[in-house]
């Protein structure tokens, strides 16, 4: 147990970033790892001899011929994907143990009023109610979607979605400036589609021209478990404004060059670049006070802002709307969250099965309050004893990177004081923060799913932008202490 307790901690969050500057990574008396390490009965190792699992080989196949069927393929005959995941392997079953021991947690916490991530989990497991109501919870925003009258409010009420998690055509937030690694900047980039990327409305290759009827089918049942008139020609009216957004998006390729999408401007600059969006009113009504801004894609957001400035008021207002019940499927009724699941899940992603709810509900609590989870993760799962040893190992794998340095025989003598003072500025995170996010301003209530949701949003909302001006949050994590991944943060 000692063993998989550590492998589960060093895999879950191990990330280095370069950060602040620490010290020197080789100090004179750092510890041998048989120094760092008590004495204690060895452990069986859970899989093989050595981590790895021999006995999920199939040595009928030539290595040199399919490397990945020699080492993995009796595991690969033998395993069944379960019908709520699209894809397994060993972090899905990382993954399952880590939601299997949050569980046990929120099990516990339930049943206490004062829990706030009890109550959040009781808010999501409760599908009876979440039933009863309906789509009831959303329908004060659906009629404030369609009460509007005139374009010249629709970059405020886009700014109001935006603060409740709703995707709308521009998307924002608040993040590091790579130029500027000090300060938080504003940055934007093109959004606007349903489906995730261009090419699911232009490619015509059969897979995508599936999408396409599928999505199609998606937006008129929407509308109609909204109770919208009109269902079929308000979903293709829809599906022809994505399609021209989609022509004028950036590729993935050039989406992903960090050159080609760091474009500094203002807000006034912006706005006289980009005449058809009021984009003054959508970053002001979304709280933010700026006038700098980054954006990503400027020939996308200004020809999109022209197609918006074009397009009729009806189908914008349609586009909010769906995205409203695709945003919030999750916290609302089963008909329009299996609807959303069919689509998302299904068609796009060959998830044959939504999770079981308390999986769901496990992510829901853990989305909203990941640090108030994460502390009694750490307590219950974590101990003192396995987080001193992973940061001794760390320690011993940076100072022996540190000696590899000093003994490159190709690398000059002032290379190598670049490259060690590149590794002294690696921070490591290991297993959880120092610091731990505060939720006091929360409000979580254990019979208001819909309204927990949409007060997390606006919470995260307004914790980012409380960033701009402020020194860069080096102690923040972008990922839980439950979380089965790594990251590295360059910047």
């Amino acid at each position: 147990m000692r063993l998989s307790l550590f492998l589960l901690a060093a895999s879950t969050t191990l990330a280095g970033c370069a950060a602040n500057v620490a010290t020197d990574p080789r100090p004179t008396d750092a510890p041998t790892i048989a120094q760092a390490v008590p004495e204690i009965e060895t452990p069986k190792p859970q899989y093989g001899r050595y981590g790895f699992d021999e006995t999920g080989m199939d040595r009928s196949v030539a290595p040199g011929q399919d490397f990945y069927a020699f080492n993995n393929g009796a595991w690969t005959k033998a395993t069944s994907i379960p019908s709520d995941r699209s894809n397994y392997g060993m972090f899905s079953v990382l993954d399952d143990l880590s939601k299997d021991r949050t569980k046990q947690i929120l099990e516990g916490e339930k049943a206490d009023p004062n829990s706030k991530i009890g109550r959040a989990y009781v808010s999501y497991l409760d599908e009876a109610t979440a039933n009863a109501k309906g789509l009831e919870p959303i329908r004060p925003w659906l009629a404030k979607i369609s009460a509007l009258k005139s374009k010249a409010g629709y970059a405020a009420l886009c700014a109001e979605a935006d603060r409740m998690g709703i995707s709308v055509p521009f998307a924002s937030g608040i993040a590091q400036d790579d130029k500027n690694p000090d300060t938080y900047i504003y940055q934007m980039y093109q959004s606007g589609l349903g489906m995730s990327d261009r090419d699911y409305y232009l490619d015509k290759s059969d897979r995508f021209v599936k999408a396409r009827v599928a999505y199609l089918q998606h937006l008129e049942n929407v509308f109609t478990i909204a109770g919208e008139p009109n269902a079929k020609a308000r979903a293709q009216a829809l599906m022809a404004i994505e399609t021209r957004i989609a022509t004028v998006h950036w590729n993935k390729v050039d989406s992903s060059d960090s050159v080609k999408t760091y474009n500094k401007t203002n807000i006034a600059a912006l706005q006289k670049a980009a005449p058809g969006f009021d984009f003054a009113g959508f970053i002001k009504n979304q709280g933010v006070n700026t006038t700098d801004l980054l954006y990503a894609q400027p020939s996308a957001i200004k020809a999109m802002a022209r197609l918006i400035g074009n397009a009729p008021l009806g189908v914008l207002k349609d586009a909010l709307l769906i995205r409203s019940l695709d945003g919030y499927s999750d916290y609302l009724s089963d008909d329009i969250a299996k609807e959303s699941f069919a689509f998302y899940g299904t068609a796009l992603s060959g998830t044959p099965e939504m999770e079981p709810r308390w999986k769901r509900a496990v992510n829901f609590t853990e989305g909203s309050l990941g640090d108030e989870l994460g502390k009694a993760y750490v307590a219950k799962f974590y101990p003192p004893e396995t987080k001193a040893a992973v940061d001794t190992l760390v320690k011993n794998i940076l100072a022996a990177m540190g000696r590899r340095i000093d003994n490159l025989g190709w690398m000059t003598p002032a290379t190598k004081v670049k490259a060690q003072k590149k590794l002294a500025n690696f921070t490591t995170k290991i297993g959880y923060p120092d610091r731990w996010r505060d939720y006091a301003d929360l409000d979580i209530k254990a019979d208001d799913l819909f309204g927990n949701a949409v007060r997390v949003n606006q919470f995260d909302h307004q914790y980012a932008i409380g960033k701009l001006g402020k020194p860069i949050y080096r102690w923040e994590w972008q990922m839980t202490p439950m979380t089965i991944n790594a990251y590295a943060n360059f910047s």
